[in-house]
């Protein structure tokens, strides 16, 4: 569905035709526009009347309205508009206008500055439409929860550091506190017998910790010392800016609602909760990882359910879960499901979780619990996967069940069914998750090659991406295996991370580009395109976002499409240039190390602007292929007015084959190495 534009509406007070109709055609790229052309102060008050514009364009002219008299004029009508003056190289300094209440002032020739000043006015009113709405929202909700605070029949307060920052009538009701003024007088463990301040304390200090905390029945005491047995529920929530603790207490023995999530004989919560946590944490976070996922099972609860009963089977599942609670991170997230299995997400990094759960697995091995009446083992089985921004709840859930039974059933001395993503290897697993983690860091960066010239100069700053990687800041000097560009690069194509390292490389160019204080728009960049990347179908239109944002020209992006790229992916490659090509954007073919009937019609269907030489492959050829080769390519090139460069030059020494056949662009490590900035002169001869 194409995307639609928003509207604008424009008050032009001017008799410029020429300007105003560039204008007109120039807004109307970005907006649906509703214009009223007028010429005097009497027009602009009658249509102000009637007219509701976004925007008033006033043309300094002798023959137009006065900034000044038009501010009165806006003032009297109690009108709220913000006014754009255009001035012509003879008038009167810009800070003028300004003094007299325009928003902007741009000059008649820069025609650019006054469209890109509309849109930074619409994108305002937008933010303030959207605050208004936000603040009508927010006023309904505040109505609605201070009629559920005060209506609750259940206790609710707020904390911090133990001290009340405010409770519901229900609280002091139950708790049989006179006034709020009583209760600031107290602290929330008045209420809490010594026996239950640990889990209090603990329970407070997981609130702020944890997105979903489990219900905990917990004992405490009204002022007066009565009993009350309570099922606890605690929240993180932000009160004035600072961080608090909501409570939410309910009696156990109430039917319904808080209490009827917690296991009896654990204390842990039910799936629900776990579901709840990893979504919460999926919608919030921008890391793609985001733990380890366990489905513990129990293989030996039923045979003790049978043999011994339901109470020594549900001390043996107890034990489990202690034991759990005393070697995996207090961050874990934990909760009973069915009979005989635990659930757990554990944060962090994998490769420890691994170790935490064999070392769980060993442990119970040897574990003994009492009361059972005999002597008996936990005998348990792991399945893991790894949670990721895109994981559902039933697929982790299913798949790892799986593993476990599948474990259990082939008699297998593994009881730990490590996640790996299907087909691949742990060693490409460990690779991936580590270009996860570089990207996570943005320890990924393009350093900018120079395409040179051999001689004759042009003049114009041509520049290929080349990938650095940043060291990683955690890891001890010296002891970093860092993987290899190259490696990095074909492991993220296959593995669905080509598009993310894309997005990286087109959006840092676009900022240096901004950033850049020679001429902007003198600058070219060949980007290569990745073969994940074009097989996103949102990417294109990404793109042109990004360049529309931005303001950079689609015209100083050449496309680098590999031979095998371009052949793979072709679909992608197609819909690329479709979108792009449109808009001036130029494509090129890199690697060519051949050209034989696949390449001609590869080159057929993409119609590259520019061809990139292989001159690493193009140094095995023996003296008449390598005659043949050049020639072919040449004729080529001159038939389509294409570009050739030598690309991979990594010695001078291959000079020598290129200054026969005139090639005139060179890019290489052995030219000119890649650098940071946008600091080379191609003024400057090459030699």
């Amino acid at each position: 569905m194409a995307e639609t534009k928003p509207t604008c509406a424009l008050l032009l007070i001017s008799q410029d035709m020429e300007w105003m109709n560039a204008f007109q055609k120039g807004v109307n790229r970005f907006f649906l526009s509703t214009e009223k052309v007028i010429d005097s102060l009497e027009a602009t008050e009658t249509q102000l009347l009637n007219f509701s514009p976004d925007l008033i364009v006033l043309s300094a002219d002798s023959q137009m309205p006065e900034m000044d008299k038009l501010k009165q004029l806006l003032y009297r009508l109690g009108k709220n508009i913000p006014v754009l003056v255009i001035k012509s190289d003879s008038t009167e300094p810009s800070d003028t206008y300004v003094k007299q209440g325009a928003e902007f002032v741009c000059a008649r020739r820069d025609l650019l500055s006054a469209i890109r000043a509309v849109q930074h006015i619409m994108r305002l009113a937008g933010n303030e439409d959207q605050m208004s709405d936000t603040q009508t929202h927010m006023e309904a909700l505040a109505m609605r929860y201070e009629r559920l605070f005060a209506d609750l029949p259940d206790p609710l307060c707020y904390l911090q550091d133990g001290l009340f920052l405010s409770a519901n009538p229900a609280f002091l009701k139950v708790f049989k506190v006179k006034d709020e003024q009583a209760l600031n007088e107290l602290t929330f463990m008045n209420f809490v017998p010594l026996k239950s301040e640990r889990n209090i304390k603990q329970l407070m200090k997981m609130a702020l910790e944890k997105d979903v905390v489990p219900a905990e029945k917990i004992e405490l005491h009204n002022k007066e010392g009565e009993k009350l047995d309570m099922v606890v529920h605690v929240s993180r929530v932000q009160i004035n800016g600072e961080t608090a603790v909501q409570m939410y207490l309910r009696d156990a023995a109430a039917s319904g609602g808080a209490g009827g999530g917690l296991d009896p004989t654990t204390g842990l919560g039910n799936a629900t909760l776990l579901r709840a946590s990893i979504r919460q944490t999926q919608e919030r976070s921008e890391s793609e990882l985001l733990g380890t996922w366990v489905y513990l099972w129990l293989e030996n609860y039923r045979e003790v359910f049978q043999k011994d009963g339901y109470k020594p089977a549900e001390i043996l599942i107890r034990a489990v879960v202690q034991a759990a609670e005393r070697l995996l991170p207090p961050s874990t997230e934990m909760v009973r499901f069915c009979d005989d299995s635990i659930l757990l997400w554990i944060t962090g990094d994998k490769e420890q979780a691994i170790t935490r759960i064999q070392n769980l697995v060993n442990y119970l091995d040897e574990l003994v619990p009492e009361n059972i009446g005999r002597l008996i083992h936990p005998y348990a089985f792991a399945g893991m996967l790894e949670v990721r921004k895109t994981s559902t709840f039933e697929e982790l859930l299913s798949k790892s069940y799986r593993a476990v039974r599948g474990l259990a059933v082939s008699q297998s001395k593994e009881r730990i069914a490590e996640p790996a993503a299907a087909n691949m290897t742990r060693k490409d697993e460990r690779r991936v998750n580590e270009i996860t983690h570089m990207l996570d860091q943005q320890r990924i960066r393009f350093w900018y090659q120079p395409i040179v010239m051999l001689s004759n100069p042009d003049g114009i700053s041509r520049y290929a991406d080349k990938l650095e990687i940043l060291p990683n800041p955690d890891t001890v000097e010296g002891l970093e295996e860092e993987i290899e560009v190259d490696t990095l690069l074909q492991l993220a194509d296959r593995y669905g991370l080509g598009r993310r390292i894309d997005q990286v490389k087109f959006t840092q160019f676009c900022q240096d580009i901004l950033s850049y204080d020679g001429d902007q728009r003198g600058l070219t960049g060949f980007l290569s395109v990745s073969a994940d990347t074009l097989e996103d179908e949102t990417f294109p239109e990404w793109l042109e976002s990004l360049f529309n944002q931005t303001g950079i020209s689609p015209a100083q992006i050449v496309f680098d499409l590999k031979v095998d790229t371009a052949n793979n992916a072709y679909s992608g490659a197609k819909r690329l240039i479709d979108k792009m090509r449109p808009l001036k954007a130029r494509f090129a073919i890199s690697e060519i190390g051949r050209f034989d009937e696949e390449i001609k019609e590869i080159l057929e269907r993409i119609q590259p602007e520019v061809l990139k030489l292989d001159m690493q492959e193009i140094d095995t050829f023996e003296d008449d292929e390598e005659d043949r080769f050049m020639s072919a390519v040449k004729e080529y090139a001159q038939a389509h007015q294409t570009i050739l460069i030598a690309d991979r030059m990594e010695s001078p020494a291959q000079l020598s084959r290129v200054w026969p056949h005139d090639i005139q662009y060179l890019q290489g490590d052995g030219m000119i190495s890649a650098m940071e900035h946008f600091d080379f002169d191609f003024n400057e001869p090459l030699f």
